[in-house]
């Protein structure tokens, strides 16, 4: 049987999104380290990894030296940063299904921005923040039933994931405008460089506050976890995604992007044994379709363009 490009697109895309889910459950297998630790470690294996791929790749060499040398280079890759930052402070405080869904909600902040400069909504729009909107309450409502102290560190998770949405959303507004200023970036470019600039500026500031971060990645279960964090969650996906993303429709991209949370969630449940009531399942479901419909909606408003 021949396979099609886009069907070969669409299974890459599907194991970017699988594997993308499983970076909070691996984030959640390393107790023991910190914020700092499980960053640097994240970023010094998948620069590792992708190095062996510049010496075949030329072409993609000269593209990550050329973006080091331009300020929005740096600017890109240092959004990159600071997104895996929040994102795995947030993992550590909060439930993996929750951080994930609230990382996925970067389309309703884009709407509240584009309310702030007072540009004018669609319809689709509004429906789809409003739905969205109204499944984030319902998600989040039981999880504010337990103890205070719980709750704190509950929202002060959810806070860090608002964060990372606000740095993707940044991220994505920034790739889009050189885009639209004909300034050629490759995503994977981009990503290579922020894995060799945050290990020159993560690991240094990992080992002097951490000196037993090398003894604990000694351990053998830590190892395989922490290769697997940095492997299959950081270079797989990022690979996985670009050729996705460059072979499919928007709005099928849109789509994969919508299966992160589910796979997230799912993953989290065999891994980790963690649940979600009836009522979350109820709100993540209406903010997946709202976040959808606010998806299609902006693309469409684009393409009208």
């Amino acid at each position: 049987m021949v396979t099609t490009p886009r069907a070969s697109a669409l299974a890459w895309g599907c194991l970017a999104a699988f594997t993308w889910g499983l970076t909070g459950s691996f984030i959640k297998l390393l107790p023991g380290f910190s914020t700092v630790e499980v960053l640097a470690v994240r970023i010094l294996i998948a620069f590792a990894v992708t190095l062996p791929i510049f010496l075949v790749q030329p072409g993609l060499l000269s593209a990550s030296l050329a973006l080091v040398r331009r300020p929005v280079g740096i600017l890109l890759s240092s959004l990159m940063v600071f997104y895996y930052l929040f994102a795995v402070r947030a993992f550590q405080l909060a439930p993996v299904s929750d951080v994930t869904l609230m990382v996925g909600l970067s389309p309703i902040l884009g709407l509240a921005f584009k309310l702030l400069t007072r540009k004018a909504l669609v319809r689709s729009e509004i429906v789809g923040a409003l739905t969205a909107f109204a499944g984030l309450l319902l998600f989040v409502l039981p999880k504010l039933q337990g103890a205070a102290g719980d709750r704190k560190t509950y929202l002060t998770g959810l806070c860090f994931a608002a964060l990372a949405a606000c740095v993707s959303l940044g991220y994505a507004a920034l790739f889009k405008h050189c885009a639209a200023s004909k300034v050629s970036l490759s995503p994977i470019a981009v990503s290579c460089t922020t894995f060799a600039i945050g290990s020159v500026a993560i690991a240094p500031i990992a080992l002097v506050s951490s000196p037993a971060l090398l003894s604990k990645l000694a351990q053998p279960h830590a190892l395989t976890i922490a290769l697997s964090l940095g492997i299959v969650s950081t270079v797989v996906p990022t690979f996985c995604y670009s050729y996705a993303a460059k072979h499919l429709p928007p709005v099928l991209t849109t789509g994969l992007n919508l299966l992160v949370p589910i796979f997230a969630a799912l993953l989290a449940f065999f891994l980790l044994g963690e649940t979600l009531p009836g009522l979350s399942m109820v709100g993540a479901v209406l903010v997946l379709v709202g976040v959808m419909v606010l998806s299609t909606a902006r693309l469409g408003a684009s393409l009208e363009r």
